[in-house]
């Protein structure tokens, strides 16, 4: 099994944090605007600032494409809405093929594909049945994003293809948030038309990419590098209820490249969460399934803190379920548990039974780590030859004693197969910091 090492890693690291676009309007202020989408022609807006997307010099007709709608929202500070009610074409699908870049998004706005007739959100508890029919395909735009903001945006029920990465926020964006969107899929969500490059690449603050809401499940997946980049200038983002490298079914795989979730040299996110419908499904990527690095070089000093991964199901990835370092498998250090890597390279607990009786199954372990410190202790089970975690079965909360040592004991609430597979990690509470997956332990008798 191969891991990337950090000198890839940090390549990627470093490889875009922040964009640059066509010259923008200078705002104007003005009324809140909802501009409509009539068409999916990439002509520009005949007159920027005066409140109307309209590409045409009729005073008869108005004609309203995407890029003329972005460039009128650019020029209000107000957040404006931009829907869509394309009626052209046979098809119940409308694809948009802009030639070049879009413009970069500078004010905030909120992007609706939702809003297009015959779109339905995800209503499944697993997996995602939405129908998007908006299709923003790259493949005539050339080396460019396919929607990057430096503004708080809503990017909702869009299909995002073949483009150099499908999504991208930098400095200005901070609190954007991206729901319900199939990024790197064809419209079905079961076909590659991967981004080049990653899907979605944060480099603000406090993005919010899926939440507990099934109508938010994003699905992000065959896309050239990592699914989700968190990169250097990133901070407390949430990543939830999203299926990261599978199929639409959320079982199937459609793998991301690189890693399902790639954490560079920032700190504080939430990867999941402790409350049902908040985990991911991290599934079958050709690199690891979390990825956290820090980035030290001579002008770069950046270890990630506080990346907490709780709550999701995360199997089949060729790397590591969870990789602090992007180096492979961590071995755990002495008691005080005193590093200074991503996440302090958090000590895994370590699975020292599993036993099946006639009604229940019992999972003990130990943990070494910081002393008198409180720990979440989650277990999950997976099948033969997997040994990250699949299926989340629950948690214990354990404290540690003076020696930094702690033992607990976890009762599923099923009785489990013999042979079935069990991991565990652990997160400092206080630190909201996790470990990778503990070695495997198969689950016997007595």
């Amino acid at each position: 099994m191969s891991h990337r090492r950090p000198l890839a890693s940090l390549a990627l690291a470093l490889a875009v944090t922040g964009i640059c676009g066509a010259a923008s309007v200078a705002p104007v202020a003005a009324a809140s605007h909802t501009f409509v989408v009539r068409s999916t022609s990439d002509k520009p807006d005949r007159k920027v600032g005066d409140g109307t997307c309209d590409v045409t010099s009729s005073s008869k007709t108005t004609v309203c494409t995407l890029r003329a709608a972005i460039m009128e929202a650019n020029a209000s500070q107000d957040q404006d809405k931009i829907r869509f009610a394309i009626t052209s074409g046979s098809k119940a699908w409308k694809t948009i093929k802009p030639q070049s870049a879009l413009p970069v998004i500078s004010e905030p706005l909120v992007i609706d594909g939702t809003t297009q007739q015959g779109a339905t959100t995800n209503t499944a508890a697993t997996g995602t049945n939405a129908r998007l029919r908006i299709v923003l395909d790259g493949v005539d735009a050339g080396d460019v994003p396919g929607l990057q903001a430096t503004a708080t945006v809503t990017i909702r029920g869009l299909v995002i293809s073949r483009f150099a990465r499908g999504i991208q926020l930098s400095g200005g964006a901070d609190g954007s948030r991206i729901v319900g969107d199939f990024v790197g899929t064809d419209r079905t969500g079961t076909l590659d038309r991967g981004n080049t490059g990653s899907g979605i690449l944060v480099n603000a603050q406090d993005v919010r990419i899926g939440s507990i809401a099934r109508a938010d499940r994003n699905l992000v997946s065959g896309n050239g590098s990592a699914g989700i980049s968190l990169g250097i200038a990133a901070r407390s983002a949430i990543v939830q209820g999203s299926l990261i490298g599978t199929q639409r079914d959320g079982q199937s795989a459609l793998a991301n490249s690189g890693d399902g979730v790639f954490v560079t040299g920032s700190s504080g996110h939430l990867i999941g969460g402790t409350f049902t419908g908040q985990g991911n499904v991290i599934r079958s990527n050709h690199g690891d399934g979390v990825d956290v690095i820090a980035i030290n070089s001579p002008s770069l000093d950046l270890v990630p803190r506080s990346v907490k991964v709780v709550g999701n199901s995360i199997s089949r990835n060729v790397g590591l379920g969870i990789d602090l370092g992007g180096n492979g498998s961590t071995k755990n250090d002495r008691v005080p548990d005193a590093d200074r890597g991503a996440n302090r390279l958090q000590n895994k607990p370590m699975v020292t039974s599993a036993e099946v009786g006639t009604n229940n199954t019992t999972i003990k372990g130990t943990l070494a780590s910081g002393r008198e410190r409180a720990y979440r202790i989650e277990l999950f089970q997976s099948d033969a030859g997997d040994p990250e975690g699949r299926a989340f079965l629950g948690y214990v909360l354990v404290g540690t004693a003076s020696n930094g040592k702690a033992t607990w004991t976890f009762k599923p609430g099923a009785r489990l197969a013999l042979g079935t597979i069990i991991t565990a990690t652990a997160t400092d509470e206080s630190r909201s910091e996790t470990s990778e997956f503990s070695p495997a332990r198969p689950v016997t008798t007595p």
